[in-house]
């Protein structure tokens, strides 16, 4: 029923909260030391911070997972609750391991002052998850829901490690992302 899938649900996004306040925390601290890091014409400080991170993100999902038996029944004592939550517990244990490198990703693109690709990623994955909602079967029930919102963070995971890798200042080969320049209409100045 409604009722037991919303409290699934509540559940689910509780133990999810635990890891996107450790998840938030390690990127501030990576912001902070990539803005160091960047000060000082270093780049061991963010490179530390995204292996940091990956492993963070990791470790949550996998003890999520792995102690869901137990952190169930602290939440609710009623079986069809615990039985509806189990799938889209597994998922969020999934987005925690992915958002290990997202966050920290941000993070370091705050440092180096990357806030349009940052914007670029942010609109790309929101748009995804958009889509998915609305434009397909996925954003009518539990499981669908919380799938569409670990592709947005599978999206988000893949373009900040790709910023990381290729473009950034940070980058062992680094390419080039094109200028953008806001064009004016003809005949309009």
């Amino acid at each position: 029923t409604s009722g037991i899938a919303a409290a699934a649900y509540g559940i689910v996004m509780q133990l999810y909260a635990v890891g996107i306040v450790v998840h938030v925390a390690m990127q501030g601290t990576a912001a902070a030391l990539v803005s160091k890091s960047k000060a000082e014409n270093g780049t061991s400080y963010a490179r530390r911070v995204a292996k940091g991170g990956g492993l963070v993100g990791l470790f949550l999902g996998v003890a999520q997972f792995v102690l869901m038996p137990w952190i169930l029944p602290l939440f609710s004592t009623i079986p069809s609750v615990h039985e509806a939550a189990k799938m889209p517990a597994v998922i969020a244990s999934i987005m925690n391991m992915i958002n290990g490198p997202v966050f920290v990703g941000e993070g370091i693109m705050l440092g180096l002052g990357s806030y349009r690709d940052l914007t670029i990623v942010t609109a790309l994955s929101v748009g995804s998850l958009a889509t998915l909602l609305l434009k397909t079967p996925l954003g009518n029930n539990l499981h669908g829901i919380l799938w569409c919102k670990a592709t947005f963070c599978l999206i988000q995971a893949i373009a900040v490690v790709t910023h990381f890798l290729k473009f950034s200042p940070l980058a062992a080969r680094k390419t080039r992302l094109p200028p953008f320049r806001w064009r004016a209409r003809r005949g309009k100045e």
